[in-house]
């Protein structure tokens, strides 16, 4: 990719990165990112959040997997429990989409912030 830059731009630009502790070229990474809508890159303590909700959801998987085996098994499943239970997942997901969806609509309103702004 190349990107051409006044002087002045440049050295702004090199100053912002280093600011932010981030080479030029994680700060252009993390800038296409956003505007091509993939999200944005974490790290720091974000980063720790987003694995906790990554294994927060895998263990919804795991009691869908155990649901669909009582359901799919032998004996007559319990369905007042299971309707309970499924809410309770249904709630957490939703709960944990939410989440991640906040914290990926702040990183792209501060980055857009910080593209539209003299760098």
């Amino acid at each position: 990719m190349h990107v051409r830059l006044s002087e002045a731009e440049f050295v702004a630009f090199e100053a912002f990165c280093a600011d932010a502790n981030l080479t030029v070229s994680e700060v252009l990474r993390r800038l296409v990112r956003q505007a091509a809508g993939l999200g944005p890159a974490f790290d720091g303590d974000v980063k720790e959040i987003v694995l906790a909700h990554a294994e927060e959801l895998r263990r919804v998987g795991v009691n869908l997997n155990q649901i669909a085996r009582v359901l799919n098994g032998r004996r007559e499943p319990q369905f007042e429990v299971l309707l309970d239970g499924v809410g309770r997942l249904a709630r957490l997901v939703w709960e944990q989409a939410s989440d991640i969806k906040n914290m990926c609509e702040s990183g792209r309103a501060k980055a857009q912030l910080q593209v539209n702004a003299d760098v």
